[in-house]
């Protein structure tokens, strides 16, 4: 049995014998995708998404009652033997399914479709940390990506958090974990880490620094991958000829981002480039660190617009850019990987000022210039990247006519 359009989950219930009415059925689409429209393969990739939550919600009621029953070592044997799964994505699903038993509207959404797992899982580890109000966080659970969501549980923890979030920090520390290991598929020396989150913005700022050093020296026509380039950049810190007789090879500038209140003349709400929020003690040890890069915004002593003065953003102009968009404005990617990008083009007349500029990654950049992608403000101020409407709903037919005349209008790229 098939839909039409999308796909459907079905629950068999009629009790033919126990082995059916335990059994989940995909009804798949029976239109093909070549007859499909534009519209149509959205919808079905959507149906798809929606149809995994669900999935994901059936899987983690049965799990987290198996667990109870037969033991986790039981099943979690389950899920690797016979469902295939890598043995700490099977252990971290089991734990996941028992913390959502206490999340009974985050599981019901699950199940519906409406709530993403990653959000669920998400939803279940905070509330494994500590006590946690779900149904405030339901409607971003459904609406929010995982990243902006994590954010978003982030900060309901701090503000429930009676000492400002310093328990937590103290926690994250006390998990700190790193590992090196020797791949046995093929030799290769694999690195894996947990750090608290200051640390983490520290290592990922000397990294990003290091791969835009690497960037730039290399080859346009013959350029790494980031992943790559990642690579490149973590052995040469770790690794760099000489030991520490050279000195530090970084000059590690960490973006703290604060409020400022004038009445109380307190610096209060301080937090990490990306948002996540740092105790107030915290804030001032980092105070005491000289390689402490402030965002001051619109202060008399910066000049935040440059006009046409100058081309590119000013280092204040994207420390501010950075506390605003956060991240690209397209894809998400890592304010440290972005570049400034002028709304109005800088040769059409466009101000390097702060309203006319975003970050941009460098395929979102690319979006822009070469592919008609239109960044836009929504209601709330934000900036966001806008495809190009879409001129076909429908696939083209390509018939022998259609074929001759391309021969005619492209020999070149026949013959190739």
């Amino acid at each position: 049995m098939s839909h039409p359009r999308g796909i459907l989950l079905a629950m068999n219930t009629t009790i033919v014998n126990r082995e059916v009415a335990n059994r989940v059925r995909v009804l798949g689409p029976s239109l093909s995708v070549g007859e499909a429209t534009v519209k149509e393969l959205r919808d079905r990739v959507q149906s798809t998404i929606r149809g995994d939550n669900q999935l994901a919600g059936i899987r983690a009621e049965a799990l987290a009652e198996l667990s109870r029953r037969a033991g986790t070592e039981l099943t979690e044997n389950d899920l690797r033997e016979r469902g295939k799964k890598p043995r700490r994505q099977a252990r971290s699903e089991i734990e996941t399914a028992r913390a959502l038993e206490k999340l009974p509207e985050t599981s019901k959404g699950l199940r519906e479709g409406d709530i993403p797992y990653d959000n669920a899982r998400i939803l279940a580890n905070a509330s494994q940390r500590g006590f946690i109000e779900e149904t405030e966080l339901l409607d971003d659970a459904r609406s929010q990506s995982p990243d902006k969501f994590a954010a978003t549980v982030r900060k309901h923890e701090r503000q429930r958090s009676a000492d400002d979030g310093v328990s937590r920090l103290e926690h994250q520390r006390s998990q700190r974990f790193a590992r090196i290991r020797t791949a046995l598929e093929d030799g290769m020396t694999v690195l894996y880490g947990r750090f608290d989150p200051i640390t983490g913005a520290r290592i990922e700022t000397a990294l990003s620094k290091k791969m835009n050093e690497l960037w730039r020296e290399e080859d346009p026509q013959n350029r790494a991958t980031p992943g790559q380039r990642m690579a490149d950049a973590l052995a040469l810190l770790l690794a760099r000829p000489g030991g520490d007789k050279d000195g530090p090879s970084q000059d590690v500038k960490l973006l703290v981002i604060a409020d400022y209140d004038v009445v109380s003349q307190q610096l209060g709400n301080a937090r990490l480039e990306n948002g996540t929020p740092i105790p107030a003690s915290e804030l001032k040890r980092l105070a005491c660190d000289a390689r402490i890069l402030p965002a001051i915004f619109r202060g008399l002593s910066v000049p935040m617009d440059l006009g046409m003065a100058r081309r590119k953003a000013s280092p204040t102009q994207r420390a501010a850019l950075i506390a605003r968009d956060r991240a690209c404005i397209g894809c998400g990617a890592k304010a440290a990987w972005c570049q400034s990008h002028h709304i109005v083009h800088w040769q059409d007349g466009g101000p390097t000022n702060l309203d006319n500029m975003c970050l941009l990654c460098s395929r979102c950049h690319h979006n822009v210039h070469d592919r008609d992608w239109q960044v836009e403000q929504t209601t709330t101020g934000a900036y966001r990247l806008r495809p190009p409407p879409t001129k076909q709903t429908r696939p083209p037919r390509v018939n022998h006519q259609n074929r001759q005349r391309r021969r005619k209008l492209h020999p070149a790229k026949q013959r190739k």
